[in-house]
């Protein structure tokens, strides 16, 4: 699992911390008899938490979560995933040697940015070749997240995307070789991961997002399509069987309706409550904004977690 930092630590729960456009989502889980609860779940509107954040400190204290270890997932604005060869290099140098790899696909000043990286199983793309996923932030951005969870009570540990948050949602659901895909509808733009036997294969970015216009439910359909195909031709992995779409959708929806006429899948929707042990009811229109910030909080369940930096 990415982290961007690297700092070890036995969590008995975890705080994830979710900045999108719209505003903050912040979900807590807790270890409880072996078994992850979400404790706390909440969405707050705001178009800069940089300038109030009083107001998310008494949130913070109200909610006894003050000291919690957190989880910080990045805007999608701050960074940038590029698929790469793995360069020949031991482990430790790896980081360093995607650097000088990935400097002309940026859009940042390569010099004022962190990078990690998520290693790809060893039979993808046929076994012919390593490849992996950098993950490329702005240092400064980062920063300036970790510093406002901090100055808001909380103890960041560990600094994550979007598309490798899910991951916590989603690999146990890809437990067998026939792959999952996974859409997820974001506010500027959508991912698509592929799994198969738990582990991630191929991740993408696409331009269709939550907001967008039913009429445009086909181009959606076009771009997942392309997706589904190279995963077969390229990364060489049995097709998907089923596609999961996230945050929570009505089967009536114009995209739900445009996927099940032209994709031969097992399409569904992923209600939470249905997943996740929670302490409340999961309203529809909660899990549009903190779908993440559930994922991102389940990481709990690994024990160990890891901050690099």
């Amino acid at each position: 699992m990415l982290a961007l930092f690297k700092k070890k630590t036995a969590a008995k729960g975890i705080t994830s911390v979710v900045f999108t456009e719209e505003g903050v989502a912040i979900a807590h889980v807790q270890d409880i008899s072996h078994e992850p609860e979400l404790t706390f779940c909440e969405f707050v509107e705001t178009k800069n938490p940089f300038l109030e954040p009083h107001r998310f400190s008494e949130l913070i204290a109200k909610s006894s979560l003050q000291g919690s270890q957190a989880l910080v997932v990045l805007p999608e604005s701050c960074y940038q995933l590029h698929l790469v060869e793995r360069p020949e290099v031991p482990d430790d140098e790896l980081a360093e040697a995607l650097r000088w790899r990935i400097k002309d696909m940026v859009t940042f000043d390569i010099d004022k940015t962190v990078i990690d990286y998520i290693e790809l199983p060893e039979d993808s793309y046929r076994g012919l070749k390593r490849m992996v996923y950098a993950v490329v932030a702005l240092r400064e951005e980062v920063d300036k997240h970790v510093k406002w969870c901090q100055s808001i009570g909380l103890d960041p540990v560990i600094v994550d995307v979007p598309e490798l948050a899910l991951l916590n949602l989603t690999e146990d659901l890809a437990d067998s070789e026939a792959g999952l895909a996974v859409f997820y509808l974001g506010e500027r733009n959508s991912s698509i991961n592929l799994l198969s036997d738990a582990s991630l294969y191929f991740t993408r970015q696409l331009s269709y997002n939550k907001s967008a216009s039913p009429e445009s439910a086909g181009g959606a359909v076009l771009e997942l399509q392309r997706s589904l195909d190279y995963y077969e031709s390229q990364v060489g992995k049995p097709p998907c069987v089923r596609l999961m779409v996230m945050p929570l959708q009505s089967d009536d929806t114009p995209l739900m309706e445009e996927l099940r006429q032209n994709l031969h899948l097992d399409i569904y929707s992923l209600n939470l409550n249905n997943l996740v042990t929670s302490n409340e009811h999961l309203s529809d229109e909660l899990q549009q904004s903190v779908t993440i910030a559930a994922a991102a909080a389940l990481r709990v369940a690994d024990n160990t977690v890891e901050v690099k930096g």
